[in-house]
């Protein structure tokens, strides 16, 4: 145990100050953790990678890293792992490997734990999220009869759908069940267009697309990628090499120079139109296995992000008003078109606007992905209906230059929340009041009832988790 150890997020944006912090070896010392500390706030915490206030805590803290056994099982006709909480993704993923199987479902990232991964909606892009391909979870809590710590196991119903994405609200995570699937490979290559409606055509033919508006030049990068029965590509080995040097590090540290040291927005907006499009390469078409396709180094250096969930019926006026808003925060327009004018003046938000002009100059390619209905209670894409489609916002600025940003965040999540129904990511940049949230997910009602039902002290809560569960926010006018 270590007393009061300070912690800090990945993008040093959230501050932990636990007053006991705990590494267990086990479920039974999660267990004897529990009963030491009856009556305190608990939270576990996996690899911080989350810019929320989810993942903060001055209570008993409890990192689970070492609860990190990968079980794969054959389920009738389904391949189920059993995972310990504190597992990273990429353990798990070469774990399975190793069976010959993989996950269903991947984050562009594999550092995360799978406790905090499905706690927060981890998602890809053209399938569901992780969280809905949980079958079971394992929960340490309170018995509300005598107090005492014990082991709950949630597998139907409401409990699973809640504890599917329950923000570390219902207990502590200690093993995941997941549904999983034989390895395969993907089919990936990258074309150019100036028009959505190309992107949209091509979903059907690569379902497992995901695109980037580029800030500056305005067009948009297509990712398309699909399964393949093919074998791995002869160029594979070189392919991934061109993207870890191109993509993962040559694009960052190109943007760091920009946004870090130069400091100059009209070289920001000519890297974008002109040098960094230069470094993709169009139409190279290679296969190679999912779990290598699918994840990128997202993690490789410092940043902060909001990302943005809307249906796909308001995909493309989202979009629109995106390109719009970040013209008037990096000062290259003064107004909105007409039609996004009058909607900023219907909700209220003019001088918010007029406040962001020239305030910020955004330095990242927007990514979007595409992610199906979750069967969750409060996942970001929960509910039926139209797909979801995510808009990722990035900066790169220092934590101690990133004001411009926190302004752009804040103004497109209260906006887009009102204009388009956008839900922020869990375990993002979540800059709405507590109402505003939980307005966006008709089953709030049903999450709340489940987290009251299993941890009545709130013991297991935050602050920021507390003000959700008691928000009293009206239901918006959406499926």
């Amino acid at each position: 145990m270590a007393q009061g150890a300070q912690r800090k997020n990945f993008g040093h944006n959230q501050i932990l100050r636990p007053s006991a912090a705990y590494t267990p070896a086990d479920e039974q010392e999660v267990l004897q953790i529990l009963d030491r500390h009856r009556g305190q706030r608990i939270r576990a915490v996996g690899r911080l990678h989350s810019w929320s206030e989810a993942v903060t805590g001055d209570g008993v803290l409890l990192d689970l890293q070492r609860l990190n056994d990968v079980r794969l099982q054959s389920d009738g006709d389904q391949l189920v792992a059993t995972v310990g909480a504190g597992c990273q993704i990429k353990r798990l993923l070469k774990e399975l490997d190793r069976e010959g199987a993989t996950l269903h479902s991947l984050g562009l990232i594999t550092a995360q734990t799978i406790a905090g991964a499905i706690s927060t909606g981890t998602h890809g892009s053209g399938r569901n999220s992780m969280s809905h391909y949980v079958v079971g979870v394992r929960l340490a809590c309170y018995d509300a009869s005598t107090g005492q710590a014990i082991i709950e196991e949630l597998s139907a119903g409401e409990p699973l759908q809640a504890a599917r994405c329950s923000l570390g609200s219902l207990g502590i995570i200690l093993a995941v069940r997941i549904r999983c699937r034989e390895q395969y490979n993907v089919q990936e290559h990258f074309t150019e267009s100036r028009r959505l409606l190309d992107v949209m055509d091509a979903e059907a033919p690569f379902p497992l697309q995901q695109f980037y508006l580029l800030p500056w030049r305005w067009s948009y990068f297509i990712q398309h990628r699909r399964e393949d029965d093919r074998p791995r590509s002869r160029l594979a080995r070189l392919y991934r090499l061109y993207w870890l040097g191109t993509m993962d590090y040559g694009l960052i540290l190109q943007i760091l120079f920009l946004e870090r040291v130069a400091r100059s927005r009209r070289l920001i907006r000519l890297a974008f139109r002109r040098i960094i499009p230069a470094f993709l390469i169009r139409n190279w078409r290679v296969t190679d296995r999912s779990s290598s396709m699918l994840v990128m180094r997202h993690d490789a250096f410092r940043h902060i992000e909001i990302e943005l969930f809307v249906r796909r019926d308001q995909l493309a006026d989202a979009l629109g008003f995106t390109q719009e808003v970040i013209k008037i925060a990096g000062g290259r327009e003064s107004a909105l078109s007409a039609d996004n004018q009058r909607r900023i003046e219907e909700i209220g938000m003019q001088e918010a606007l007029a406040g962001l002009h020239d305030q910020y100059c955004h330095h990242f390619p927007i990514c979007v992905r595409r992610v199906l209905p979750d069967d969750t209670l409060i996942s970001m894409a929960s509910g039926a209906g139209e797909d979801w489609y995510a808009l990722s916002f990035i900066s790169y600025a220092k934590p101690a230059r990133r004001a411009g940003f926190s302004l752009f965040a804040s103004f497109m999540a209260r906006s887009m929340s009102r204009l388009f129904h956008a839900r922020p990511h869990w375990g993002k940049i979540c800059p709405l009041e507590a109402d505003e949230l939980t307005s966006l997910y008709p089953r709030f009602d049903a999450f709340r009832t489940v987290c009251n039902t299993l941890d009545p002290q709130g013991v297991f809560q935050n602050d920021w988790t507390t003000a959700l569960l008691e928000a009293d926010g009206q239901v918006g006018d959406f499926p």
